[in-house]
């Protein structure tokens, strides 16, 4: 308790009644809950009526952990939970009471995809743009905002099939005994609403409530809790409106601003002694989040010192961006021996990865790509390189038996099966046996149409790369490719299998930044040839297989969604322009003000320094445009050197250029 700060050592002591913490960006909020825990069974509350909430198993193990080293003892009957854990365990003693019964299922997401199918082909709804992956996405929203199918109203044709499916869904789940993931959580609500004794008995074991990461509740998480608290009201909500960077799946940021109004008496306390990064990085991230209108006010102050002034360098081109973050990660390694391990590179959107990866793994650099599969691993950009290979050597069974029946053509696993054992009798290669596939019998009529319309692809376009090998004009590799995947409807076939819009946009990205690596590689080359694109590919996953797999001291590359709840002491956050941060489909207020909490999460996750870079020029889809330098940092040019304000006017030349000229002559900056 001694090593507590005032605002923190408050809350620890706050015994009865609502309370909001405030806990800024590296505020020790950890420590501040389970010192509470610790004083509340000292004070003589039984850990049996304690009830701590988080969203992850390892936040919850950590806060089980740091509780018994606090109290020296593992408390009996504390319960420290997850939300779904927590109510897994309820509707294993109470579902009953909705006319399950206690042995139910519960769906895992292909459960969930298969039952979504077969509804789906009883309501004979028969689309290139409807299946199940997109009616998912509808019933996980509308779950997430507790709202049952007859109260939904369409807008829409597409919502109203959505509302249909919904309603059978829901009727098969109960009929089959099974729940999904957000009926733990749903379910376990209607019970307590339907049914006041049994929510009472819970309301009286439970007399003390924390609920950690707040502003990452949706509307059905936040009755959960307002129910289980409203007897009497001992509940702690601890979380940071400004962190709010999860709206897309189903977080509402209102439900933190708006905890007085749901308790009046409600205290404040707000954590804004920050233990992690300098006063130049806070004042950085402070100068971004004070833009945003839908917030409480509240400012990071730092603990540890003065630091590093952040550093914003322009450069001539994505490419060149990329270089200069390898070339500085280089240079601080070698002249102040800094381990690897201690650099982070975050982007906004997982696409941006791809050059970063290139120019890392180009230098000799040992990275680690967090929470995303390496750029050439994800599954869009294998189906792509598959086709590509065939275009050179359609002989590779292993390309052919990936991409046969992608997009789906009809061509079953039975159908591949029958194909495989007739091209082994007969001594034929795959692609061989698929070009003669009217001669085997007892394939279905659909997928031989479809086996014929992909060899008819490969056809077409390996003639139209033939000229790789002569010394004739080259075929152009990025226009071909590009309309190849046109041709073939493949982003209608990403939108068909992706789990929800979000993920749709990505993958869409990865493939056109896919092709601007292509687009690139063919205006950099003199004699650019598919063939020698796929080498050059192929050379690099070569060299990344022979990279130790157990050496940790690796750069650090992740998405600012994934960097949230860690930390480095040398951050780079690329790719700052106004097209990508704040990203170019989030055109409404609150959506500029999510990306506006991404950046401030950005940037608070710098211990030491943070340098942020942008390029002037890019390449997309094919071509190179110009950049607009993103608006977030005019926002922090207030807490910039003061070297780098002073602007010549009267030359015209470009701010960010003068800071980058400023620090060549300067290398003190």
């Amino acid at each position: 308790m001694t090593k507590l700060n005032d605002e923190q050592y408050e809350a620890v002591n706050h015994k009865d009644g609502p309370l909001l913490i405030l806990a800024g960006a590296g505020s020790g909020k950890t420590k501040v809950i389970t010192e509470r825990i610790a004083k509340l069974i000292r004070l003589g509350i039984e850990p049996y009526n304690i009830l701590a909430v988080t969203f992850t198993n390892k936040a919850a193990a950590e806060m089980r952990s740091r509780t018994i080293e606090a109290i020296g003892k593992r408390p009996r009957n504390l319960t420290v939970s997850t939300f779904h854990s927590f109510c897994m365990r309820v509707l294993k003693t109470d579902i009953e009471k909705l006319g399950y019964k206690k042995n139910f299922t519960l769906y895992t997401t292909n459960d969930v995809h298969v039952l979504l199918r077969n509804i789906l082909r009883e309501l004979r709804v028969k689309s290139l743009n409807y299946d199940e992956k997109l009616f998912a996405w509808y019933i996980d929203r509308w779950k997430n905002k507790f709202i049952e199918p007859n109260e939904i109203i369409p807008t829409d044709d597409t919502m109203a099939i959505a509302q249909k499916v919904y309603s059978s869904y829901q009727e098969y789940l109960k009929s089959y005994n099974s729940v999904d993931f957000n009926d733990l959580i749903n379910l376990t609500v209607k019970i307590y609403i339907e049914h006041p004794d049994v929510l009472e008995r819970y309301q009286n074991r439970f007399k003390y409530i924390m609920i950690d990461e707040y502003q990452d509740t949706n509307h059905a998480q936040y009755k959960l809790t307002s129910l289980l608290a409203s007897k009497y009201k001992n509940i702690v909500v601890v979380g940071d409106d400004d962190q709010s960077i999860y709206a897309f799946r189903g977080a509402d940021v209102s439900n933190i601003l708006s905890f007085e109004s749901d308790y009046h008496d409600a205290k404040i306390i707000t954590l804004n002694k920050n233990y992690r990064s300098t006063k130049y990085i806070l004042d950085t991230a402070n100068a971004v989040i004070k833009n945003n209108t839908g917030r409480r006010d509240k400012t990071l102050t730092s603990v540890i010192g003065e630091g590093t002034p952040p550093i914003i360098v322009p450069n001539e081109s994505d490419t060149e961006e990329a270089t200069f973050v390898t070339e500085d990660i280089m240079q601080k390694s070698i002249m102040k021996n800094i381990e690897y391990g201690e650099f982070a590179i975050l982007f906004r959107t997982n696409a941006q990865s791809r050059i970063f990866e290139q120019t890392l793994r180009r230098n000799n650099i040992p990275y680690a790509v967090v929470d995303v599969f390496q750029f050439y691993e994800r599954k869009e950009i294998k189906d792509i390189l598959a086709y590509l290979n065939l275009f050179i050597n359609s002989e590779d069974e292993v390309s052919i038996l990936r991409v046969l029946n992608v997009p789906r053509r009809g061509v079953g696993a039975s159908s591949i099966n029958k194909i495989n054992e007739y091209s082994r009798e007969n001594g034929l290669s795959l692609y061989e046996t698929l070009y003669n596939t009217n001669t085997i019998g007892n394939i279905p009529e659909l997928a031989k149409k479809g086996i014929s319309e992909f060899v008819e692809i490969i056809e077409k376009y390996k003639f139209i790369f033939q000229s790789d090998k002569d010394d004739i004009i080259l075929p152009k590799i990025y226009e071909n490719i590009n309309n190849f995947i046109d041709e073939i409807m493949y982003l209608n076939e990403i939108m068909n299998t992706s789990d929800s819009k979000e993920k749709y946009s990505f993958k869409i990205d990865n493939v056109n930044s896919l092709l601007d690596d292509i687009a690139s590689y063919e205006k950099s080359t003199k004699r650019a040839t598919l063939k020698g694109y796929l080498d050059k590919i192929m050379l690099m996953s070569i060299q990344e297989q022979k990279e130790e797999k157990d050496n940790k001291n690796k750069v650090t590359l992740l998405s600012v969604h994934s960097s949230k709840g860690l930390e480095f002491s040398y951050v780079y956050l690329v790719g700052m322009d106004d097209d990508t941060f704040p990203h170019y489909r989030s055109r409404e207020d609150s959506e500029i003000e999510e990306e506006r909490r991404l950046c401030y999460v950005a940037i608070t996750r710098a211990k030491r320094e943070i340098t942020i870079t942008y390029p002037l020029k890019k390449m997309r889809l094919g071509k190179i445009i110009e950049c607009t330098p993103s608006r977030f940092l005019e926002e922090m040019s207030d807490v910039l050197p003061e070297i780098a304000k002073e602007v010549d006017e009267e030359a015209g030349l470009d701010y960010y250029k003068m800071i980058k000229s400023k620090i060549q002559e300067d290398d003190s900056l």
